[in-house]
């Protein structure tokens, strides 16, 4: 089968080490209900050999390697793979990686350790359970059941699944609480039943998600047609034989068919999504005369001001939270650090509040700021 996502590692690196680095990695996906070699694939190698799809998430380890494979490195980071240089120690990282690879965020593996690599080498790719999130929109009196059935079986692959009968707390307002979840979400999973685009609020969950650009998965009931509306979703094509005999229930092959075909559109839509981000980036920063390099720990990047200043970045896909201005604080650069996404659609008002809030209080640390906006705010950084 073709892997849902990409990984890697590169350089010189003990045969033992390899190995334990393998077994983590193996552990850690099976708690995602993904195995290692089949929805999840590993290069071993020299940059030069590793040939990633480009389409799907993607990340590498990358060990001592020879100098003349750092243009190599530098061309995969322009494909959006992640480069995480990993030294033996602390103290010889200069000496190992000089050069560009060495300007990049790294790890020490006396430091952090087996786990610690393969999380981020899983950070990189959007492989934790945090950075998983599927919206499951549905007609209530047509698929409730097979709803809850869904909401279950993504919940065990530890994905974050917003379902609006489990994820409103009472006394918030409902419709804009449901809009900023939306645009915090990796896909859309709508259950394509004959009364769908019928309904006001399931109607208005597509819409919106298409504007945001969020891709659709329509998981196909029995005899319903394509609407024109949703040409572009990938489909998931259920027959009589995915329900059972208890009225409105997916078989569990059925519910199978539906989690594979989310996480394969999952890890398209945050690539496509996270290339996007990039680029309007870049474009707003090079508007402003400056320039983006690399794309490493975290996938932070780091933006030349015209004015000399060097500033990291780190890229948000969704809704940023107060996690994410802490997250974009632990690698030690200078200063205020800043936190870069898409605002278009992200307006509810106590998130408003809130991030304006703390960003008052810790913009001397780190900024939250607009990919659209990115080049005219560093034009004056300090």
């Amino acid at each position: 089968m073709t892997p849902f996502y990409e990984l890697a590692i590169f350089g010189d690196i003990p045969a033992e080490l390899l190995d334990e680095l393998t077994a983590e990695l193996t552990a850690r996906l099976g708690e995602l209900s993904l195995t290692l070699g089949q929805e999840v694939s590993l290069f071993v190698g020299p940059p030069s050999k590793f040939e990633p799809i480009g389409d799907r998430c993607g990340s590498a380890l990358c060990f001592k390697i020879p100098q003349e494979e750092e243009q190599n490195v530098a061309n995969l980071m322009r494909l959006g793979i992640a480069v995480v240089p990993v030294a033996s120690t602390s103290k010889v990282f200069s000496s190992e990686f000089p050069n560009s690879v060495g300007q990049l965020n790294g790890i020490a593996l006396d430091k952090l350790g087996v786990k610690g690599a393969v999380l981020a080498l899983m950070e990189c790719a959007s492989l934790l359970p945090r950075q998983r999130s599927v919206f499951l929109s549905y007609r209530r009196e047509e698929s409730a059941e097979a709803a809850l059935q869904l909401y279950a079986a993504l919940s065990a692959r530890l994905y974050d699944v917003f379902l609006d009968t489990h994820d409103i707390q009472p006394g918030r307002h409902f419709q804009e609480v449901l809009w900023q979840r939306l645009c915090d979400s990796d896909v859309l999973l709508f259950l394509d039943t004959p009364g769908y685009f019928e309904s006001r609020w399931t109607d208005a969950e597509f819409g919106r998600a298409t504007w945001r650009g969020i891709p659709l998965l329509r998981a196909a009931w029995p005899k319903v047609a394509l609407s024109a509306r949703a040409q572009l979703a990938t489909s998931v094509e259920l027959s009589d034989s995915d329900f059972t005999e208890q009225s409105g229930h997916l078989t569990e092959a059925g519910i199978k068919r539906i989690c594979d075909g989310v996480e394969e559109t999952r890890t398209r839509s945050v690539a496509a999504r996270f290339q996007q981000l990039i680029t309007t980036l870049r474009a707003s920063v090079e508007r402003g005369k400056g320039h983006v390099e690399g794309l490493s720990l975290r996938r932070s990047l780091i933006v030349a001001t015209p004015n000399g200043k060097r500033v990291a970045v780190y890229p948000a896909l969704g809704v940023p939270t107060s996690y994410t201005l802490y997250d974009a604080t632990r690698d030690n650069h200078p200063a205020p650090v800043a936190v870069v996404y898409d605002d278009a659609g992200v307006d509810e008002r106590e998130w408003r509040e809130h991030m304006n809030w703390i960003t008052e209080y810790v913009k001397g640390a780190v900024r939250l700021v607009s990919s659209y906006k990115a080049g005219w705010d560093f034009s004056d950084w300090n």
